[in-house]
């Protein structure tokens, strides 16, 4: 992916990963989920554009669809 373009800018796009102070995991939790147990799902790649600062998150698709339905 790192030959890919900002969306935005067109300029390149920096692949990485969040980083989160602590050591803990960047994560995502649904809207879509209900209840007192609400399961997140960690953030495995970044990518930041070198130009404009656009910044892109991916996640396991498969693994959030388990948590919502």
């Amino acid at each position: 992916m790192a030959s890919e373009t900002c969306p935005k800018c067109n300029h390149a796009m920096d692949d990485g990963r969040l980083s989160v102070t602590g050591g803990e995991s960047a994560t995502y939790v649904s809207d879509k989920q209900t209840g007192m147990m609400r399961q997140a799902t960690r953030i495995q790649r970044a990518r930041a554009c070198t130009h404009c600062g656009y910044l892109e998150l991916y996640l396991d698709t498969a693994e959030l669809k388990k948590r919502i339905g």
